[in-house]
């Protein structure tokens, strides 16, 4: 089933390369492109089926089962980037600056005589069984992720990228794409290096994004649905990461350190981190700078962010997260 299903994607990514995008690398004369345009053609089929996703059933979970409301012009600014980054247009620019960087990465690893030791050649028998190579393979996708997540807050330089998706006051299925691009080409250029290292296979790597970035999205819903004491630890949800998300105060300064994961909570439980049953509370920052990321859009934003990154790299600046 999951063979047909890639057989089937990567038919339709073929037919619209070839259809639409290399007759104009062609005219162009740009057919040194034509790998790195054939992967873009990918990510926009990726960010519309995720698009269809979060409007016909994530959306409409949200309208039905609501936590809270508020001012929709917060919400707003959240549209245009899962737009940009949904539809290739971020990840294309991403793609573009990180595509020198991890080819000249893959090329010493060649010349260093290295081969990635896949999962298939170190377990006997697991090529025959693709669901689950499929499933050890996102296991340790996701572990990179959360290791890479506690690094956004550590580090006061990633922090101040970081703080940016933090900032939003009403956070929804729209909130996650809220991110600075410096911020995303950082975290694709590691993670695209470790599933290289890792023998991480094209079509599972496709699988794990439209997967990974689905639960992502649901696990910021505004919304809070009945749930079992087994189901929050399986996957992460909407109350689990909300609290990741929910605004410091003096009682709890920290609590935003807790709740990383981004698919599986196994993460959280097993390096200390994580809160179960917690309330719902207000999301957003305490700190005045950050949280003034509510008033501003898109390119705002962005210079904004810089701002702050540049800031925390001089050298009178802290080396450690300034926290909420």
């Amino acid at each position: 089933m999951m063979r047909t299903v890639i057989d089937l994607w990567v038919g339709a990514q073929t037919w619209l390369f070839e259809t639409f995008v290399s007759p104009v690398l062609f005219a162009l004369n740009l057919m040194e492109w034509f790998e790195p345009a054939f992967n873009a053609v990918e990510f926009v089929m990726l960010g519309v089926f995720q698009i269809l996703v979060i409007l016909l059933v994530m959306r409409v979970l949200e309208r039905r089962w609501g936590v809270e409301s508020g001012d929709e012009r917060l919400i707003g600014v959240d549209r245009v980037y899962t737009v940009l980054n949904k539809l290739g247009i971020i990840p294309l620019l991403v793609f573009v600056l990180a595509y020198p960087i991890t080819q000249e990465i893959e090329h010493l690893v060649r010349v260093m005589g290295f081969t990635p030791p896949s999962l298939e050649r170190l377990i006997p028998g697991l090529y025959d069984n693709a669901l689950l190579s499929f499933l050890l393979y996102f296991a340790l996708y996701d572990l990179a992720a959360y290791w890479l997540h506690r690094a956004q807050h550590r580090f006061g330089w990633w922090w101040a990228l970081h703080s940016l998706h933090h900032s939003q006051r009403r956070v929804t299925v729209w909130t996650d794409d809220r991110n600075h691009v410096l911020d995303d080409l950082l975290v694709n250029i590691v993670l695209a290096v470790f599933a290289q290292f890792v023998g991480v296979q094209p079509t599972d790597f496709v699988l794990i994004l439209i997967v990974g970035r689905l639960v992502e999205s649901w696990s910021h819903a505004n919304i809070d649905l009945p749930s079992w004491w087994l189901s929050e630890r399986l996957l992460v949800g909407p109350r689990f990461h909300r609290l990741h998300h929910a605004r410091a105060d003096v009682a709890d300064p920290h609590v935003h350190d807790h709740n990383f994961a981004p698919v599986l909570p196994i993460w959280d439980i097993m390096f200390g981190t994580a809160r179960f049953g917690e309330k719902y509370r207000p999301t957003g920052v305490d700190d005045a700078e950050v949280d003034a990321d509510n008033d501003r859009g898109w390119l705002g934003q962005q210079a904004t962010g810089f701002k702050r990154f540049f800031a925390a790299l001089l050298p009178r600046a802290s080396w450690t997260a300034q926290r909420r």
